[in-house]
């Protein structure tokens, strides 16, 4: 039988848009730049209770680089899209034609 890892899950972001994830019972750290969020993720990797780290989308300056450089972390490491993070172009037809199985 397999076992759920049981942990804290710890939400990495600005001030402003804390509040919302410790009211949810998460676990905040305060961090306005990509720099300061790779120094907390390296921190947090010698913590024993710790399953997930949420980083905030718009506090990242580069999210190609932040990934590469998590990529081999001990805790996973997930980048939250934001309302505050700049947006992706959508192909429509592509996504349509990948649905279809074209």
């Amino acid at each position: 039988m397999s076992r759920v890892a049981r942990g804290k899950v710890v939400v990495v972001g600005d001030r402003e848009t804390l509040p919302l994830f410790k009211s949810a019972g998460f676990t905040t750290i305060e961090a306005y730049s990509q720099t300061q969020a790779l120094n907390i993720v390296s921190r947090l990797q010698g913590s024993s209770d710790v399953v997930l780290i949420i980083v905030l989308k718009h506090i990242i300056d580069n999210e190609e680089e932040f990934k590469a450089k998590t990529a081999e972390s001990r805790i996973p490491v997930f980048v939250l899209p934001t309302l505050w993070s700049p947006g992706e172009p959508l192909d429509v037809n592509k996504l349509l034609a990948k649905a279809l199985g074209l």
